[in-house]
């Protein structure tokens, strides 16, 4: 790395005059100089200007040059591209659906530990009440998670999970996602890109510790092979363990990350990486229950343990390893490939319980409950991408197939011993049997599409995106017990059309219309194959970029639905039928903003309507999905900090959370407002900070799964975190 050229006093002029994100060049000409190239290689230089925006201010002063820039591509606060929603490389203003980037810039000012953290101040999310694999839902619905735009198969418990600080961002896209990526729920998609090589030395390590006896080491290492101008690498490593809130419970987490990129020619790149995680629970989750009136344990603390330390726990150990290639045929068309292969296995041991008559013995002998499972799989996409015009309409179209492999391995087992205890006066350290496992299911996904998509600008506003795939799944299982035999094999298309309206270099509003699909199993009392669940979603959007700020306005408005939804067959409610629908509508502000010196900001508002508009059984129809809220806000307001200079930063927010229901809806949950805060100092290599979840210690139900309990959300917790960087 060359030593600075200009003085510390020259550096603080420069970030008066530019604002928050200047950067000095190491090789400074004269301002005469200067002004002549910046003309001569505009758009060259400066992909605002290649897009039809205004250039980024340059300054020439005492001999140097100054570029101000809304975004430097992996580390600002504020995204403005994303490849998530077109699989290319897009500014987001030309997407035409709803779509946020949450950088790793972002994770960083809130410390987030997990991806239901990292999520939280977004709109239109409820983050996942279960820490085994942070499932979060958008607009209501569940969503698929891929790392990279790959997603591997999962296997009944066996569920990927992936680490937050091994990525490097996360793309939410809201809404049908299947034209591109295959079967996929109707929320939507978060994509998480993993931190890749870099070009430019990094060596990073970080410590933590915290409430609950949180301890985490990371270490975060990149740059160029020594003596190898064509090869790169990043090194990204954790290890970390805490308490959980319930009695004999806690976590623990290892994980490590290579990758190598090797520039094989001047128009050839390939990325390897490889990826593992091992995931141990003791006990139970990190929520709290808590037993309303007319359950049996009303009264008692949700804190209580009930299963027996060293049997109750989940186990996960996964790995993946792959690659990502790229060809620059010419300046028309380009070929790109990613692969990864990988497999995830777990062990859950449970506990079924139940309290006696007696009001306080627990009977827990018979009642274990042993999970082994296991998924094997790979996926491969293939794509071409082309870049052509015709006049005065321009093309940037993609063509691919995207294949899916998969092996399920499932094993179980119910029953075994184990000492029933008394509520009154808990006793643990019994001996138990397990019982005895044995394979209930075997079996092999294939899932194929093929896809295209076009988007196509034209006059000096408009850019229309097209999309259409169909897909070819099949599943097929064994009981291996029972000889019963399981097949899925549906083919599906899905489609999108959505057309963008540049109003002016600011202001884009957006109309598109987008489908999903996800495979359905079983059959009706005809025995006829049931056919996959659908999704479908009309969306009106406005995306706003402001020349003279590094922010980011979105506001959308939407009319989400699932169809083909399994209700209880009226004729024989043993069975069922697929006329249920669950409808989402809503509107959407979100707000991302680093700008006015070190100032950050995130801000969001969501109205959501998420009901059963369709059901066999009447009583169902208006009710609402469990935990969704209707009202969701958050507010995060921040000070950067420079990592070069001593100085003070802080950081505060706040989130709001509406009503929700429980499932079956007989449990309204009140809506909270909760507080964080953090404080940072930097002294150079060194960062410290100090982030506090909850400030207020605030008591308030997350979620609830039945008509006598809820769960406790998160109370005020405290993460220190001392970051080095040289």
């Amino acid at each position: 790395m060359k030593k600075p050229l200009f003085s510390a006093g020259q550096r603080l002029l420069c970030a008066l005059i530019g604002g928050s994100l200047l950067w000095q060049w190491p090789g400074a000409v004269p301002a005469a100089a200067a002004a002549a190239a910046t003309q001569a290689g505009a758009e060259q230089s400066d992909p605002a200007a290649a897009e039809g925006k205004p250039p980024r201010n340059e300054f020439a002063l005492a001999g140097i040059e100054v570029t101000a820039s809304k975004e430097t591509v992996g580390r600002g606060y504020v995204a403005s591209r994303s490849t998530a929603g077109t699989k290319t490389d897009t500014p987001l203003s030309d997407t035409p659906q709803s779509i946020s980037i949450i950088t790793r810039r972002q994770m960083d000012s809130r410390s987030a530990v997990n991806l239901k953290q990292a999520l939280e101040y977004n709109a239109g999310i409820t983050p996942g009440t279960d820490s085994r694999w942070n499932g979060s839902m958008v607009r209501g619905f569940d969503v698929a998670r891929r790392a990279d735009g790959l997603q591997l198969v999962n296997s009944n418990f066996a569920l990927w999970d992936f680490e937050v600080y091994g990525l490097e961002q996360a793309a939410v896209l809201r809404g049908p996602a299947s034209t591109l990526y295959g079967s996929s729920a109707p929320g939507g998609m978060f994509d998480l890109v993993t931190k890749r090589p870099t070009a430019e030395q990094l060596r990073e390590i970080q410590i933590q510790g915290g409430t609950d006896n949180y301890r985490s080491l990371a270490l975060d290492l990149g740059g160029q092979v020594q003596g190898q101008d064509k090869l790169t690498f990043r090194l990204t490593g954790l290890t970390r363990d805490h308490d959980l809130p319930h009695d004999y419970s806690s976590f623990e987490r290892s994980f490590i990350a290579p990758s190598l990129a090797w520039k094989l020619a001047g128009n050839t790149n390939i990325t390897l990486q490889a990826h593992y995680l091992k995931d141990k629970l003791n006990g139970s989750d990190e929520y709290i229950s808590i037993y309303h009136p007319g359950s049996t344990l009303f009264g008692h603390s949700g804190r209580l343990f009930l299963g027996e330390p060293g049997y109750s726990g989940y186990q996960r150990e996964q790995y993946y390893y792959g690659y990502f290639l790229d060809h620059q045929v010419n300046d028309t068309f380009s070929l790109h490939q990613k692969f990864r292969y990988g497999k995830t296995s777990t062990a859950y041991n449970m506990l079924w319980w139940s309290l006696a008559n007696d009001g306080r013995t627990v009977i827990r002998d018979g009642r274990l409950k042993v999970y082994d499972d296991t998924a094997t799989s790979y996926q491969l996409d293939t794509y071409g991408e082309s870049k052509w015009a015709s006049g005065a309409v321009s093309h940037h179209a993609i063509f691919g197939i995207d294949y899916r492999h998969g092996n399920l391995k499932n094993r179980s087992g119910y029953g075994g011993t184990m000492a029933n205890i008394d509520i009154y006066d808990v006793n643990y350290s019994h001996a138990w049997t397990l019982p005895a496992t044995a394979p209930d299911y075997q079996g092999k996904v294939i899932q194929t599409g093929i896809y295209a998509q076009d988007q196509i600008s034209f006059g000096p506003k408009w850019t229309a995106t097209l999309n259409g795939r169909q897909d070819w799944y099949e599943q097929n299982g064994i009981n291996p017990q029972t000889g019963a035999k399981t097949r899925i094999d549906q083919s599906a298309f899905t489609g999108r059309a959505g057309l963008v309206y540049h109003a002016t270099g600011e202001l884009s509003p957006y109309l598109s219309y987008a489908e999903s699909f996800e495979p359905q199993s079983g059959q009706d009392r005809l025995g006829n194959q049931f056919v996959p669940t659908t999704g479908r979603q009309y969306e009106l959007g406005i995306h706003y970029e402001p020349h003279n700020l590094n922010a980011r306005f979105t506001a959308s408005l939407f009319d989400l639905r699932q169809q083909n939804v399994l209700t209880p067959d009226p004729v024989n409610t043993n069975f069922s039928i697929q006329t249920g629908e669950i409808a989402a509508k809503g509107l959407e502000l979100e707000a991302t903003m680093a700008a006015f010196k070190d100032l950050q900001l995130t801000a969001s508002f969501t109205i959501l309507n998420n009901k059963v508009t369709k059901d066999t059984q009447a009583a169902n129809i208006g009710k609402r999905t469990a935990g969704v809220a209707k009202h969701t806000a958050a507010l995060w307001l921040g000070t950067a900090g420079d990592q070069n200079r001593p100085g003070w930063n802080s950081g505060f927010g706040v989130r709001y959370i509406g009503s929700r229901e429980n499932t079956g809806n007989t449990i309204s949950l009140d809506n909270v407002w909760l507080a964080d805060a953090a404080a940072g100092y930097n002294t150079g290599d060194w960062q410290y900070k100090l982030n506090i979840r909850n400030v207020f210690d605030t008591f308030h139900e997350i979620a609830g799964f039945n008509s006598t309990t809820t769960y406790q959300g998160e109370g005020r917790t405290f993460l220190l975190t001392a970051t080095c960087r040289w």
